[in-house]
């Protein structure tokens, strides 16, 4: 099999990836290569924000085992007919009664309560699903935005090196005297300007990698190089390959879990309109104990004003507005993920303009006038504006490839977690 083809441009990225490799393996205790799949690991296990809402997944188990609870039994202990007036004075009929109730929940209300307790536990698990997500797109995103700022850097670095071979190109035609001073000067300008772009490159690419290590609350120092360049593929993705599976959202399954918590919430209060019953049993002591007697008693509350209709309507408002809600949460799904999409191809357009036509034309005018110069036959000015041009149109390419794979990853937060499709534009060389 032939090996893999990479043009002209990418050649100092590859040389930085070799480079980042050996150095890797001389060192021992060198860290590995952080894949994109490493790093949503890590940032599933270590985020702040989720190991935080973890807990609130501990809270909703111990309410459902507080809701399956029966009431408790009451003791009640009652003295009457002392310290009266006439014979009642004192304590010689003093009459004691001990008594033991229990209440007994009347529709289903136990039952009902465990069931709006598990819909509110899945409530929460879905809002932390929803969580995770989240933090594994940006996690996504970070990592791209590292890997690119890689590039820049490498890009940076070639332009640098250009620049300096034009200075000391420059200075040697002055001192043989087939050149102005002022080209030296030009070319000084040119190179401290390519060294500014360096720095820039290089304080990109540290906040990048701070950016990607806080997604599991780490430091720059945790984020070893990242291995590959981004390649966009030369065909779109299928698109009905992402929107078939829209609707297994996280949004959704929660938007779906909010809806069986409140219609659990609505048969709940439906149950708490009904009365429960109180059974009570015990003996009444009388004259300081003599004598005794058996005493029992049922209590029932009388429904006429209070029925719980507000708690009732109030709970049939919520579970109609989450319902209504539905419809809503798929549109919002739909328009970002068509955005996306439209950034997806837009990116991938301007791509292969920029890889099959603007920069083979530029790399050939490149080769042609600085060439030409070395020869004398064209001034410093003409090489300057071709290296500018050439770095220009480089990165541009970078920037549109890093925005189809941005974009990716956004297409793939709506549909794929595991982040499959941007995974597979890591070329290794």
């Amino acid at each position: 099999m032939s090996s893999p083809h990479f043009p002209r441009w990418s050649r100092p990225l590859l040389a930085l990836t070799v480079l980042l490799t050996t150095l890797s393996g001389r060192a021992e205790e060198a860290p590995q290569p952080l894949s994109l799949a490493a790093a949503l690991q890590r940032a599933a296990a270590d985020h702040p924000g989720l190991a935080a809402a973890r807990f609130d997944g501990h809270a909703a188990e111990a309410l459902t085992e507080q809701a399956a609870l029966r009431p408790n039994p009451t003791l009640d202990v009652s003295l009457e007919n002392f310290a009266g007036t006439g014979r009642l004075r004192g304590a010689d009929e003093l009459e004691t009664t001990v008594q033991a109730s229990q209440t007994f929940e009347r529709g289903d209300k136990r039952g009902k309560r465990v069931t709006a307790a598990r819909r509110d536990r899945d409530v929460v698990a879905g809002t932390f699903a929803i969580q995770r997500s989240e933090v594994l797109a940006a996690t996504a995103l970070a990592y791209v935005e590292t890997l690119t700022a890689q590039q820049r850097l490498a890009l940076a670095a070639e332009p640098l090196a250009l620049a300096r071979q034009t200075l000391a190109a420059a200075e040697a035609r002055v001192q043989a005297g087939d050149a102005s001073p002022a080209e030296p000067a030009r070319a000084r300008a040119a190179f401290a300007s390519a060294g500014l772009d360096h720095a820039r490159a290089e304080a990109s690419l540290s906040r990048a990698r701070a950016t990607l290590a806080s997604q599991w609350g780490g430091s720059p120092a945790d984020v070893p190089p990242l291995i590959g360049v981004v390649r966009v593929p030369a065909t779109l993705p299928d698109i009905e390959s992402f929107r078939s599976r829209l609707g297994a959202h996280p949004r959704l399954a929660l938007q779906q879990a909010l809806i069986a918590s409140r219609r659990a919430q609505l048969e709940l209060e439906q149950a708490q309109a009904v009365g429960d019953v109180t059974v009570g049993a015990g003996l009444r002591f009388l004259r300081n104990g003599s004598d005794a007697g058996f005493v029992a008693g049922v209590t029932l509350p009388l429904p006429w004003h209070n029925k719980n209709q507000g708690n009732i309507r109030a709970a049939r408002a919520t579970l109609t507005g989450a319902e209504q809600t539905v419809t809503a949460v798929e549109n919002s799904l739909a328009t970002t993920f068509a955005a996306a999409w439209s950034e997806l191809t837009t990116a991938h357009a301007a791509v292969q303009s920029l890889r099959h036509t603007a920069l083979p034309a530029h790399e050939e005018a490149h080769a042609v006038v600085r060439r030409a110069y070395n020869e004398g036959q064209l001034p410093l000015i003409d090489v300057l504006d071709a290296q500018r041009a050439l770095g220009t149109v480089r990165r541009d390419l970078l920037e549109a490839e890093s925005a189809y794979a941005l974009a990716l990853v956004r297409l793939e937060s709506l549909t794929d977690s595991s982040f499959a499709a941007t995974t597979a534009l890591f070329s290794t060389p």
